[in-house]
């Protein structure tokens, strides 16, 4: 696999701190601690990735408009030519926030993190009066212009109402949703039985968003889709041709390939999924030689290059298929939290195959 002398796109987490508290927050481990990088720090970084054309910077944390110096950080990245987008819950949003990001040509989107299409589902996940500062904040994007979307982490909690989530997302002017798989991750690991989807459940989600994606097909997206669809496609496959295909390989998302991210303390990660996977430090190295160098990243790497007969725990499927599989979920967790009625012949489908460090392989 031919990696690139820089990423494609680039998360910087520029901080710890969040104003909630999420039942499935995957960065709750270093939640409100200490070691934000320093704004000149911050800086330092930006010219680095400029230096190297890095495209696509997504600006995130904790909550990133928490930062006093955030729109000196911004007002730096956009002297070059970045395509940037920011994650936020957008309860921080006021008029002084979208007055100081109206007019950026180059900022893309704001994502804002949605649970529900009402107070009692979106605040089950987020606290107390979160939805209704949502609501303001996203009325102030639209009354200023600025590009929004939806990100929907799909669980228990609001899998019933996912059409009502997409007319929410069309009635206030968004530009796009998109839908992802809860994980095993921070706060969710406590919160998991109660928020993951039984193997039921996950099945009547996957119709009604195939459902929803076909009425909407270019306003519905995200990982969760992606992996519906690439399921679907190799589905339709004749068997000869899926063993032809798709002998014996892994395959997942571009963290530690094409795309990673950079921790609010200068710790450089696959993925913010993968939050305690660190490669590498930007103050004690340089962002370019731990992309290019760093032992966890070209192990990480070695994952796709593997066949998967080359693990030992690793039963041969019947006909040999592509895996697609997070490399962050380990076979540990997935044995701690087991899908509730998932049949066993599915099992394969439903979890990923253990990894033997030092590679990393999902």
């Amino acid at each position: 696999m031919k990696i690139f002398s820089a990423p494609e796109k680039v998360t910087l987490n520029t901080t710890n701190r969040c104003n909630l508290k999420c039942l499935y927050c995957g960065v709750s481990s270093t939640k409100n601690a200490p070691g934000d990088l320093s704004l000149e720090e911050w800086q330092t970084l930006v010219d680095e990735l400029a230096q190297i054309k890095v495209f696509n910077l997504l600006i995130s944390g904790g909550e990133p408009f928490i930062r006093a110096d955030f729109f000196a950080l911004l007002q730096h990245i956009l002297q070059y030519p970045f395509r940037i987008s920011i994650n936020t819950n957008a309860t921080l949003i006021d008029e002084k926030v979208v007055s100081l990001l109206s007019g950026n040509r180059r900022l893309e989107n704001i994502q804002i993190s949605l649970d529900g299409a009402d107070s009692s589902t979106h605040d089950y996940i987020r606290g107390q009066g979160s939805f209704k500062k949502i609501l303001q904040g996203m009325g102030l994007l639209q009354q200023y212009q600025i590009p929004f979307s939806f990100y929907v982490v799909v669980c228990r909690n609001n899998s019933n109402h996912l059409k009502e989530i997409v007319d929410l997302a069309r009635n206030v002017g968004a530009m796009q949703i998109t839908f992802s798989t809860l994980l095993p991750q921070g706060s969710a690991i406590d919160n998991f039985q109660a928020l993951s989807l039984t193997f039921s459940e996950q099945k009547q989600v996957e119709a009604e968003l195939r459902r929803l994606k076909k009425f909407y097909p270019r306003f519905i997206g995200g990982s969760l889709i992606q992996t519906i669809q690439w399921m679907d496609n190799l589905s339709r496959l004749p068997q000869a041709e899926t063993s032809k295909k798709q002998v014996n390989t892994i395959s997942s998302c571009g963290g530690g390939v094409s795309e990673c991210s950079v921790r609010p303390e200068g710790w450089v990660i696959p993925c913010d999924r993968m939050w305690g996977y660190t490669v590498g430090n930007i103050k004690e190295a340089s962002f370019t030689s731990i992309w290019q160098e760093a032992e966890g990243f070209l192990n990480l790497r070695q994952r796709y290059s593997r066949r998967m007969d080359s693990f030992e725990e690793t039963e041969p499927a019947e006909p040999p298929v592509k895996i697609l599989t997070c490399p962050y979920v380990p076979r540990a967790l997935i044995l701690r939290f087991p899908l509730l009625d998932v049949p066993p012949d599915k099992a394969r489908y439903a979890s990923a195959p253990p990894s033997t460090p030092p590679p990393i392989c999902g």
